[in-house]
Parts: C-alpha cells; sequence; structure tokens
C-alpha cells in the first residue's frame, strides 16, 4: 500500500471512529467535501501538507497519532495508538477496569 493509500485510509478510519461525516470534517478542515471524498477514496493525487495539517487538526489528533499506521506495528502498538484517540472517560474507565482484570489487579472502590 502507497503512503497516499495509507494516508487516505487513516484520514477515513480516524473521521469514522470519531462519528464524524465528511460534512462535519469538511467544515472542521475549512475545505470543500467533494475534496476530501476525492481524498478519502484516493482519487485525489497528490495532497498538499497544509490541507493534511488542516484535515489533521479537523479530527483532531497530533501528527504523531495520524502517522501511526497498522501495518507498520505489532499489535499491542497497534491497541495503544487506537486507544490514545479515545476521549469519553466513561470509555476510559470502562477499559482500565478491563486491563485491571486481564492483568489480574483488583479494581479499589469500584
Amino acid at each position: 500500500m502507497s503512503l497516499q493509500e495509507k494516508i487516505a485510509h487513516r484520514i477515513h478510519d480516524l473521521r469514522l471512529s470519531k462519528s464524524m461525516t465528511q460534512e462535519q470534517l469538511a467544515e472542521k478542515a475549512n475545505m470543500d467535501v467533494s475534496m476530501l471524498a476525492r481524498i478519502e477514496r484516493g482519487s485525489r493525487g497528490d495532497i498538499r501538507i497544509s490541507t493534511l495539517e488542516r484535515i489533521v487538526k479537523g479530527l483532531d489528533v497530533s501528527l504523531q497519532e495520524f502517522f501511526t499506521f497498522g501495518d507498520d506495528q505489532d499489535e499491542v502498538m497497534t491497541l495503544a495508538a487506537s486507544v490514545t484517540l479515545i476521549k469519553d472517560p466513561e470509555m476510559i474507565r470502562a477499559l482500565q477496569k478491563i486491563v485491571d482484570a486481564a492483568l489480574g489487579k483488583t479494581m479499589k472502590g469500584s
């Protein structure tokens, strides 16, 4: 898979993980929705750095998070990168309980 294809898939995956429509992301990234759709499909050609920066900002992720591609890492690193995208405190607490249970820890105060 080319870097352009990886970037297209990453934009699409991150957008869906944040339950955003293309219209919502396009608005946050100050761009035309049809351009975003072409970028996500990989039919846009080369993406300008400034366009990519606006998309990353619109997705509310760091550049490090954005450029963490699953196929470049082992399963643990991929999972860790995915968990960093979760912003919901209740979801984070639930995941912590799962991790603690898997490690055999007891939850205090639960």
